[in-house]
């Protein structure tokens, strides 16, 4: 039981946790989220909050574990121990959840395989944790500009410029270890924010990689359970290409000299409404609806009044149809409000709107 007694002594510190949006409860549950979203850091938060002698943390990605030897001694341990708490971070499901007053399984995606188990999901920063970390804010828009760079893992608020592009490449290859998953990465990468269909990115990645459709579908289905990317449906259309969501829009955007800010924009509107419980898809002509409470949402970070009145007036056959009641309008910095017919349109900044009360 060597390793366990060393488990069992040396505790990992939470050294420079900042607080996240979720609390991690007193009874056993599945926290999960995708890959470096803060998994590890918000647990180790939490049991220091545990006396030492009645908490037990194990981290499977840890080398020196011996997992068959972890499998025959852990519950003899927790019991002799009298352990209440146990994390184990990374979980597989290779050997049964212990048995103790509180267990945390750490994972990526849901651990579906008991469903008795509590879910708890932490996705990676949004905005308004971002400002958490910020050492120095000095506006909000500065904030969003430098949020817009560095993304959502909280590994990489505060990294400096000059080291950002290699800290994320290192990021995504530790994320996407083998060539050819790096390869679809930086193919999806492309697709930021837009609508594309399996197929297209297959008939693209072959041209330069030897995969084949199953090994493609397969992956992106795997990257779907761990929350690396979501897909959003166009309305009314379940047959018609998706557009792509990335959990995190620094890394895509550091796989590319030319970068696409309508990509990562899109991707955080699309992340916060999904956040807020919104079912929103997309239309032809609206970037973001939610049918639901009949309102539309558009990205033109350069609009003035002038210009939105003209686009609104391009929709309004669409508008009509929907239903729609009112139009918002992200822009970089403009804010302005007018009436058409009678659908009411807001213009604000995209870093006002994130930061907006529901």
């Amino acid at each position: 039981m060597q390793q366990l007694e060393a488990f069992y002594e040396s505790t990992p510190k939470a050294v420079g946790f900042v607080e996240r949006k979720i609390a991690i409860p007193s009874h056993t549950l599945n926290l999960y989220g995708p890959p470096r979203s803060g998994k590890s850091w918000c647990v180790l938060d939490y049991l220091a909050s545990i006396p030492k002698r009645k908490r037990l943390y194990i981290d499977l990605r840890d080398l020196r574990v011996d997992r068959l030897a972890l499998a025959e001694e852990l519950q003899r341990f927790i019991d002799a121990k009298g352990i209440e708490t146990v994390v184990v971070d990374h979980y597989d499901g290779t050997f049964p959840m212990p048995s103790c007053r509180q267990c945390i399984l750490v994972t990526e995606a849901p651990f579906v395989e008991n469903p008795m188990i509590p879910l708890l999901e932490l996705r990676p920063l949004d905005f308004e944790e971002y400002l958490a970390f910020e050492r120095h804010p000095i506006h909000l828009e500065h904030s969003f500009s430098l949020y817009l760079r560095t993304g959502s893992l909280p590994q990489m608020a505060g990294v400096h410029d000059s080291l950002l592009t290699m800290r994320l490449h290192d990021t995504v290859r530790s994320i996407f270890p083998s060539p050819i998953q790096q390869a679809a990465f930086r193919a999806l990468a492309r697709f930021l924010g837009k609508p594309v269909s399996v197929h297209q990115l297959y008939t693209g990645l072959k041209r330069s990689h030897r995969i084949s459709k199953d090994r493609l579908y397969g992956m992106l289905k795997e990257w779907e359970q761990r929350g690396i990317l979501r897909w959003l449906e166009k309305f009314e259309q379940p047959k018609a290409a998706r557009r792509l969501l990335l959990y995190d829009f620094a890394m895509p955007a550091s796989l590319y000299f030319e970068k696409s800010l309508m990509g990562q924009l899109y991707s955080i509107a699309a992340g916060r409404l999904l956040q807020l419980g919104r079912e929103v898809v997309y239309t032809e002509g609206i970037d973001l609806y939610d049918p639901v409470e009949k309102g539309a949402l558009l990205l033109s970070p350069f609009a003035n009044q002038q210009s939105a009145a003209a686009k609104i007036s391009g929709l309004i056959g669409e508008l009509d149809r929907l239903d729609v009641r009112s139009v918002t309008i992200l822009t970089v910095a403009n804010a302005f409000g007018f009436t058409f017919d009678t659908i009411r349109v807001t213009a604000i900044p995209f870093y006002e709107w994130i930061m907006a009360e529901d």
